[in-house]
Parts: C-alpha cells; structure tokens; sequence
C-alpha cells in the first residue's frame, strides 16, 4: 500500500484533521552504504521510501480452541518502512524512527502538504451562513 505514514503521537486535530504523518512517500534519503553489507565504502547513497507497513502485533492474543498465540494485524500503525536504493533497486525494510533521526541529522525534509479537507471531508466544511459572518 503506497500511502503516507499514518501519524499516531503526532496528531493535531486543528492543524492536522487527516492525521497524515511527518514522512512522504518519495522522500529520498542519503544513507550510508554501509547500511547494506555488500557495500565497502562509506560514501552515502541515495534511497528512496516506496511504502509503509501496517503493524503485525506478534503474539497478541491466544486461541481459545488450540492454546496456541496468534499475532493480529493492526492498520494505522506504521512502524517500517519499505525504502528502495535508486543505484540499482534493492529494497529492504527500515524503521520509521530511524528515518524521523535522519530527518533531524540532514536538516530534515519539507513537511508533507495535506489535501484539501474541506473537499474530501463532509464535517468539515464550512456552512453557507458560516461564510457571511
């Protein structure tokens, strides 16, 4: 699912109605190479983030039947990211806070633009005779 992070602790209700989080898909990063063992040297290259993960929380309940755990899919929690190198394509699996500390350490990225919430959201749209006061 291409879509931006899902934003949890970050929520704003006036500022942030849509709970579109501090991270856009597309965004490039510079990361070490060492990050990717094959890799010797320690010039930075460029990723790019293709996706986010919802969160499968391992072991959360037991199977009344079986007594064996289950782990449950939580949507709305994206803790991974899945990032891909623009040199040659390979993809793996990132966290989100390692890229918020990258954000922090390169002088961070613009924050994400929201859509138009009065458009897409019924309950926030402003009434006829809200206008003429």
């Amino acid at each position: 699912m291409l879509r931006q992070y899902y934003a949890g602790r970050w929520f704003a209700p006036s500022s942030n109605p849509l709970r579109v989080g501090p991270i856009r898909v597309w965004s490039i990063y510079r990361l070490p190479s060492m990050l990717h063992r094959a890799s010797q040297s320690n010039a930075p290259l460029k990723w790019i983030v293709v996706a986010f993960r919802n969160g499968v929380y391992a072991a959360a309940c037991r199977e009344h039947k079986t007594g064996f755990w289950q782990d449950r899919f939580i949507s709305g929690r994206s803790d991974t990211a899945v990032i891909r190198r623009l040199e040659d394509g390979f993809e793996m699996e990132i966290s989100v806070s390692r890229l918020l500390c990258l954000d922090e350490e390169q002088g961070g990225t613009d924050y994400p633009d929201l859509p138009d919430v009065q458009r897409f959201h019924r309950h926030y749209r402003v009434m006829p005779h809200q206008e003429a006061v």
